[in-house]
């Protein structure tokens, strides 16, 4: 039987010239090789990714354009169909679209500190420079260039519990104020007729929801020093506005009221299970099965995730049987996700009880923000001046869509389990 012929990987062997005294010629040698073995090897990996990340570009903007596809668009905004975006692939290619040819090779190495340094007043690239030189929106501030925007994006998605569940984010079109999109009520009601029979009528089917966006905010500061030369601001900069805008689109996707974009709690439509005119502490995954009926009772797609308090989800975890062993889930709920959010309080008022909370289930593909197309980002000269610092303020105006409302159910009265 012939032996496999072994395959020879890294460094087989390092030959040391020289006297047997001569250890740091050896160890310098040593290191040679491996600094060498390292570069090669990295480089083949930033080859590859760079690979995947295109050729998962080319199939995002295949699907969008309708290849390969059987999905409806999500809205339909000034009588185009425009898809809901939802992965980094989604962003990319939707904003790569946007750029002129002759504006790709220079825009392709921008990054969002570049931007922030342009802004700031400091040197900083050719394209930077060039979108600066557009000037400035109604309110003072730059708009972020279309190379920027889907890091921004796609640093939102792992922050939102929403996202994360299977929402969507709708760019909308420069200099359009409003969108109207269809909202489903109920399902017709098809009947049997006979030959010159009347048909039976049944309630309206969809309704116009007007959508405008609403202004959102926040600060960033940082240093000028840490600005100008720091290493790895780009992702520290990426982070924290994209963590600041997705707790606060979590909570008003979840629970906004007017004059907030109206979020999932206060649409209405919406299925309701209660765990009781007090509230119940979870003992069972019974309240989950409730609200999976209530959704199919009214054919609606099935649920695919429940967003939860994290301490309804560590309730969830520590439910046990009669032997003590963790209670295996039921297999219809066996593949929801089960999606923590801070952005859910725990001290929702039922009945007699002041520590409930809120569940919600649902197939949040039927919930996206309409967003329009850029941040903006204005320079706050004078307000941080006194500590060295730069301030920016970071805008965008976005607003909440739900297309189906008997698509989703609140479970209600969520108490804590007991000590």
């Amino acid at each position: 039987m012939t032996k496999p012929t072994k395959i020879a990987r890294g460094i087989q062997a390092v030959r040391a010239e020289g006297e047997p005294t001569d250890v740091a010629g050896i160890v310098a040698k040593l290191n040679e090789a491996f600094d060498q073995f390292k570069a090669k090897h990295t480089a083949d990996v930033d080859a590859v990714r760079q690979q995947v990340d295109e050729n998962s570009t080319a199939l995002a903007a295949w699907q969008m354009n309708g290849g390969g596809s059987t999905d409806a668009p999500a809205a339909d905004l000034d009588g185009g169909g425009i898809k809901v975006l939802r992965t980094p692939a989604d962003f990319r290619a939707h904003y790569a679209s946007r750029r002129d040819a002759d504006d790709k090779p220079r825009a392709g190495d921008t990054t969002l500190t570049d931007f922030m340094r342009g802004v700031a007043g400091m040197s900083s690239t050719e394209a930077v420079m060039a979108s600066l030189a557009v000037g400035t929106d109604s309110a003072g501030g730059y708009a972020v260039p279309d190379v920027v925007m889907p890091g921004i994006l796609s640093a939102l998605v792992p922050a939102s519990s929403l996202l994360q569940a299977g929402a969507g984010i709708v760019p909308m079109g420069y200099g359009a104020k409003s969108v109207s999109t269809a909202a489903i009520d109920t399902l017709p009601t098809a009947t049997w007729r006979n030959e010159l029979g009347n048909i039976s009528e049944s309630e309206p089917t969809l309704r116009s929801v007007q959508s405008t966006p609403r202004s959102l905010a926040c600060i960033v500061r940082v240093s000028r020093e840490l600005l100008a030369d720091g290493s790895d601001v780009d992702r520290a900069l990426r982070q924290v506005i994209a963590q600041a805008f997705a707790k606060e689109l979590d909570r008003v996707g979840l629970l906004g009221t007017a004059p907030e974009p109206r979020g999932l709690r206060n649409t209405p439509g919406i299925n309701t299970v209660s765990m009781g005119a007090n509230g119940a502490a979870l003992a069972s995954f019974r309240p989950l099965l409730n609200a999976y009926g209530s959704i199919i009772d009214v054919n609606a797609p099935a649920p695919t995730a429940a967003i939860m308090a994290t301490r309804t989800l560590m309730d969830f975890e520590g439910l046990t049987d009669t032997t003590g062993q963790p209670l295996q889930r039921p297999r219809l709920i066996d593949d929801m996700s089960f999606v923590p959010t801070s952005q859910l309080p725990t001290d929702v008022d039922a009945g007699t009880s002041d520590d409930a909370s809120e569940i919600f289930v649902g197939n949040f593909n039927g919930l996206y923000f309409l967003m329009r197309e850029a941040l903006s980002v204005q320079l706050l000269r004078e307000a941080y001046a006194k500590t060295g610092e730069i301030g920016f303020l970071c805008h965008m105006r976005a607003d909440v869509v739900i297309n189906y409302p008997q698509q989703f159910t609140v479970i209600t009265g969520v108490r804590p389990a007991a000590e």
